[in-house]
């Protein structure tokens, strides 16, 4: 599988590039055989694959999330060689520390871009056009004194307990023309009527 194919959401020149950078990062394989080499790189790519960079920057950081593993990891495949003197186990050690740190940063970044990535996928661009007019019937189906006096007045009277209504909607129920605001102009005159 080509490096193209394993990174199929970046562009071909930047997933060649993400490639490069990659294997040249990585410490030298134990032996110089090619098939260890290969076998190295291979590695390296399916990991950064299932890093799942979107972009030329989150292939970086998936590089260096992996680069930086590896060198940890050769230090300490060092550390554990027989002779070693302590000041320089000590000192490998420490280089192992600092490259897990700088792995573990790079892959915190990395998933941090990507979860605010998928969050603003997730979230609509706009939110939904509301229908005023259908959000004034259901109101007057609801709260049917309350939008007849509405309609009559003009405007929503204060105490009715529907402070919170918008605008919009107020004007949508005193200038409706849905059967059910206009029947509640009926209902209106026929209140009145028996008032009278």
């Amino acid at each position: 599988m080509s490096v193209t194919q394993s990174l199929p959401n970046l562009p071909p020149a930047v997933a060649r590039y993400t490639l490069f950078e990659l294997t040249e990062g990585l410490p030298p394989p134990v032996t110089d055989m090619p098939e260890e080499r290969a076998a190295r790189d291979e590695a390296a790519i399916a990991a950064v694959a299932d890093l799942r960079p979107e972009n030329a920057f989150e292939a970086r950081l998936a590089v260096r999330a992996v680069v930086a593993d590896a060198q940890a990891m050769q230090c300490l495949r060092f550390v554990g060689q027989p002779g070693q003197p302590p000041e320089k186990a000590h000192g490998l050690r420490a280089q192992a520390l600092a490259m897990m740190r700088a792995s573990q940063g790079a892959l915190r970044s990395l998933q941090g871009l990507q979860a605010a990535r998928a969050k603003a996928a997730a979230e609509p661009a706009d939110p939904p056009p509301v229908d005023v007019a259908a959000e004034a019937d259901r109101f007057a189906q609801r709260h049917r004194r309350q939008a007849a006096l509405i309609r009559r007045l003009g405007h929503a009277p204060d105490g009715v307990g529907h402070d919170a209504l918008s605008p919009a909607l107020v004007q949508a129920i005193v200038t409706g023309t849905s059967p059910n605001l206009r029947a509640l102009d009926r209902m209106s005159r026929h209140v009145q009527a028996e008032a009278a």
